[in-house]
Order: structure tokens, then C-alpha cells, then sequence
């Protein structure tokens, strides 16, 4: 998947008491109410009036605005492109991006938590792909992306950490003619001609609609799953690079579109959204325990948690 990455870096506790700290366990066996999940969890039901909302920037997440890669270059990463709309019955983060065929006329979309905090443990968001635009003609080279990084300091940066838990391109892209969801983990890569180490599973289907991403980053292993199934299950890059994060790395959805090849005229306009994000910090969750954990949270009327640095 060759492409320009070089700028691409940047109390409910008591409740989830109740729910298994790890995966397989005995309930005799687990551990204290009181110690589960004490500390180490990160939860965000983006429940936000908008973009401006002080409670945003206060959690730590910000947008993007700064030009550069990845996708179209001389395209605008916009803030006016997030949102927090009611998308099928629940408030959601939301990305748009759009074009009109011209790198001046093409915006991206991305929002991150901008703290390197997040390294081993369990990945959960519920996401919402688009196969078609909200307006405009179809066909577009976009990318709908969930994502953790830390930055490339230098080519070849020996502690460069990147998760893609899902790059899904719904009409193809980087040799994929159809849908397809790209699950990669790195270990490095130069920028400039674009070279990399990594190992990369594709699902080549559709995944319009509702899906719930789960990654598990442990014992040299990061495991992908995309509604319960496992998708895949990455080490190494098949010729003795580890994938295996090296560092912590912030957590990141982003939309953009890998190039304009695809366009066929007018304005298009894309959406993606995110339902919730949830994070366990050096614990390993299977999907139906993830999203248990947000389950309690939900139910408590809880919209935000975050224990990471306790």
C-alpha cells in the first residue's frame, strides 16, 4: 500500500466493576468488584454539542488543520468537516470529506487524542462505513479510518508505532478494484521513494453500515476483529521485522481520499461515524467483553471516562 505517511502523526468505574477484567476466566476466579477496571480505561461516548464545545478540547481530543499527507496533495484537512450529529438514533462523532475533482476543491477530515498514551491492551469503537456519498456522484478513492500512531521521527525510525485497525477504501484503491478493509500493523517505513515494513491483512467485502472494530495488542501479538470475528493476527512482516507496537501512540479517525482518479464530475460528499471508543489499558478483552464494559458505561449515564494515567 504505497503512500505518503510523513504527516500523518499526529464515575462509571464502579460500574464496570461488574464485568470481567480478562478474557476466559471463571467469575470465581476474577478479580475484586472493586478492582476491575479500577484503572487504565478509556471511554468516550462522543456526546458533544459540536466541534467548539469546551468539553472536547478538554478531554484531550483535537482536529486536525495543518496541511500535508497523507491523500490529495494541496487539500485542506477542514475543522468545519467534524460534527456531532444524531446518526441512526445515537449521537456520533462524525468525519466528512468531499470534492469536486480539484486538489483546491478536496477536503479531508481527522480528529485524535493528542497524548501518546495509548500502547498495549484492548481497541473497541463502533464505527459506521460508507459505501456511496451522502451527495454527489459515487466512484471516489476515499479511505474511512481508525487508527493509532506515533510520529516518524526520521525514515526508517526503528520505535515508529501504527495500528490501522480498519482503512476501508469502498471503491478500491492501492490495486483493490471493489471494497475492501486493509488491517495493518507496522513496524517502520522511508517516505521518500515511499518503502515499508508491515504485515497487512485485506477483507475484500463491503462493510457499509454498523460494525464493531476490536484490536488486541499483546504478548507480541495484535489481533483484529471486526463484529466478533477475528480478521487477523500480526507479528512479524514475514521477513523478521516485528510489528508489535514499540511505543505508545495517540488514537486517531481520520477520512481522506487517496487521490482523485475516480471522480467523475460535481461535488461529492462522504461520510463516516463513530458511535463510541473505548480503550483497556494492558488488558486483553474478546469483543463481547469490550463491549460489555461500554454497555455499563452507557447505562450509567456515564459519557466520558478516562483512567488511563492512574
Amino acid at each position: 500500500m504505497a503512500r505518503s505517511r510523513a504527516f500523518r502523526t499526529t464515575a462509571a468505574v464502579a460500574v464496570l466493576a461488574a464485568v470481567a477484567a480478562t478474557v476466559g476466566v471463571p467469575a470465581s476466579a476474577r478479580p475484586a468488584p472493586d478492582k476491575a477496571a479500577a484503572c487504565g480505561a478509556f471511554f468516550d461516548d462522543f456526546s458533544y454539542s459540536s466541534r467548539t464545545d469546551p468539553a472536547f478540547t478538554a478531554h484531550d481530543w483535537s482536529i486536525r488543520t495543518n496541511a500535508g499527507g497523507p491523500g490529495v496533495g494541496g487539500a485542506t484537512w477542514a475543522a468545519s468537516n467534524i460534527s456531532f450529529p444524531v446518526v441512526d438514533g445515537q449521537q456520533s462523532l462524525q468525519l466528512r470529506a468531499s470534492t469536486d475533482g480539484s486538489a483546491g476543491g478536496t477536503t479531508h477530515a481527522q480528529v485524535q487524542q493528542n497524548q501518546q498514551r495509548f500502547f498495549e491492551g484492548t481497541y473497541a469503537t463502533r464505527f459506521k462505513f460508507s459505501d456511496e456519498p451522502v451527495s454527489g456522484n459515487d466512484g471516489d478513492t476515499i479511505n474511512q479510518t481508525f487508527y493509532t500512531i506515533s510520529p516518524l521521527r526520521y525514515d526508517w525510525d526503528p520505535i515508529y508505532s501504527e495500528l490501522d485497525i480498519s482503512e476501508y477504501l469502498p471503491n478500491g484503491g492501492w490495486g483493490e478494484t471493489s471494497a475492501t478493509n486493509f488491517f495493518t500493523s507496522w513496524n517502520t517505513y522511508q517516505v521518500d521513494p515511499f518503502d515499508g515494513w508491515r504485515a497487512s491483512t485485506a477483507r475484500r467485502q463491503s462493510h457499509a453500515g454498523w460494525h464493531t472494530l476490536v484490536a488486541t495488542v499483546a504478548d507480541g501479538h495484535v489481533k483484529y476483529y471486526v463484529d466478533g470475528a477475528l480478521v487477523a493476527d500480526h507479528t512479524d512482516d514475514g521477513q523478521g521485522h516485528t510489528v508489535y507496537p514499540r511505543q505508545g501512540m495517540t488514537l486517531n479517525y481520520n477520512q481522506w481520499f487517496i487521490d482523485l482518479n475516480g471522480h467523475s464530475g460535481g461535488t461529492s460528499v462522504w461520510a463516516q461515524s463513530a458511535d463510541w471508543v473505548y480503550y483497556a489499558k494492558n488488558e486483553v478483552l474478546s469483543p463481547s467483553a469490550a463491549a460489555d464494559r461500554v454497555a455499563s458505561y452507557r447505562s450509567s449515564g456515564t459519557a466520558h471516562a478516562d483512567t488511563i494515567s492512574c
